[in-house]
């Protein structure tokens, strides 16, 4: 799979790290939700507060990033941000399927934008890039989502991704076979590292789950 960065988005210190990885989807992992999100969301409910979101080192590097490309990450949250605020505002999370959750728990374990997406739908070259002005797709949840200033996933048939919502044309579905599990870094984070926890976690908690390939770019 190849996958680019543009320049300037490299000049602000945004890095990619992508795992692909085949697997059998499941409704509901009870293994996933016992053994990882419940024991994490139960310590975040305990512990953190909104201020912590604030003063959080990987979160305020992400919204800087936002800010100097011109969208305001108040009104267009990281999923990273709008996932940590649901979990100390004690409003759960939604269960989806095996691997939106498992890439929930990545997003809420090292502050971090996560996507997750149906390699099947995908085309060609994926490039990270901006949202041109007047752009939007159809959101997941939502009718559309406004792109413009926002970093974006792009394929060969337009963007299907972002570190705040992502596209309804390549959204995992109970049927998926073969995912990408993409995360946004924006600077701090030890990515190999992160990486090796990520493919020990897919293989460990995905039905028959095979890490196929893993990059940072």
């Amino acid at each position: 799979m190849k996958v680019v960065i543009e320049d300037h988005l490299k000049k602000l210190g945004v890095t990619l790290a992508y795992t692909v990885v085949e697997f059998e989807n499941e409704t509901y992992s009870e293994k996933i939700w016992q053994e990882l999100l419940n024991p994490l969301l139960q310590t975040i409910e305990e512990k953190d507060s909104i201020e912590r979101i604030k003063d959080d080192e990987a979160m305020i590097a992400t919204k800087k990033v936002y800010r100097a490309l011109g969208k305001d990450p108040a009104r267009f949250r990281p999923s990273s941000d709008s996932l940590w605020r649901r979990v100390i505002q004690k409003k759960g999370l939604y269960q989806i399927n095996s691997l939106v959750d498992l890439n929930n728990y990545f997003s809420l374990k090292y502050k971090l934008p996560f996507g997750s997406y149906d390699a099947a739908k995908i085309a060609g070259e994926i490039r990270l890039g901006v949202g041109q002005e007047g752009e939007s797709y159809s959101g997941i949840g939502k009718k559309a989502v406004n792109i413009e200033n926002l970093m974006v996933l792009i394929d060969a048939a337009g963007a299907f991704g972002s570190p705040t919502s992502d596209s309804t044309r390549a959204m995992i579905s109970d049927h998926t076979s073969q995912g990408l599990i993409v995360g946004y870094l924006f600077g701090g984070t030890d990515a190999a590292a992160m990486q090796k926890d990520i493919a020990v976690l897919v293989e460990s908690y995905l039905k028959n789950g095979k890490v196929v390939e893993q990059g940072i770019v």
